[in-house]
Parts: structure tokens; sequence; C-alpha cells
């Protein structure tokens, strides 16, 4: 099994990495669906090729190919982590993500589930 190396620094990236614009002499991008609740597994980068839905907490994610991309629903957070269970090290992905190296994907995933929501800042004491 092809081990995932994820770069807990790119974290931060994720949030704030923009797609990538495809240029004018590429096809057209394809078309995602987009289901509350789900994170889109794909065997090609940029969304393509053979896909694996996880729609609720996996502690064993297992494909036959390597995960090169990655897609969820606006406003949803998955946690994926490098190993089965939950265990670190693992990430928040709050965007689609067309190359799954940039995240420190390089293969697969031990685990993924829905992230709970960050918990508010407490107020200000007086």
């Amino acid at each position: 099994m092809k081990k995932i190396y994820v770069a807990l620094a790119a974290a931060g990236c994720v949030a704030g990495m923009p797609l990538l614009a495809q240029s004018g002499n590429q096809a057209a991008a394809p078309k995602m669906h987009s289901v509350h609740g789900e994170l889109i597994l794909y065997k090609e980068a940029n969304f393509n090729g053979e896909q694996m839905i996880v729609d609720e907490a996996n502690s064993a994610v297992r494909t036959e190919w390597n995960i090169r991309s990655l897609s969820l629903h606006p406003g949803d957070r998955w946690q994926i982590c490098a190993r089965p269970r939950f265990r670190e090290p693992c990430i928040i992905l709050t965007r689609n993500v067309a190359d799954a190296t940039m995240i420190g994907i390089e293969g697969q995933i031990g685990s993924a589930r829905p992230a709970p929501e960050p918990a508010a800042a407490a107020p200000a004491g007086n």
C-alpha cells in the first residue's frame, strides 16, 4: 500500500489555495457534482477519472488507485488523516484540491470524516 505524506505546514495553504485556472487551450473543466456532506476522491488530477464518494466517517479509506484530487461541497469541512482510525497527521479541508500533491498527498489517505466547526472565540473578559 502506498503511503501518504501530509505536510501539516500546507494545511494553512489549503484554505487559501485558489483553484488553478485552465488555459484556453485545454478542455473545459470537468463537471463536478456537489452534494452537502460528501467528500469525493478522484483518481486523476483536476477532478477526473474514477472516483470514490465518502459520505460519512470512514476510519479506513481504501482505493485501488492513488488519490490525485479531492472535492467537497462549498461550506463543508473534512478532516483527512494519513493513518487509519483518524490518527495524526491530519489536516482539515475546506476547499476543493485539484492536485493532491499540493497538500502533501502522495498516494492514499488513511481515514476521512466530516470535521467539526471550529470553536467560536470566547468573549473578552472584563
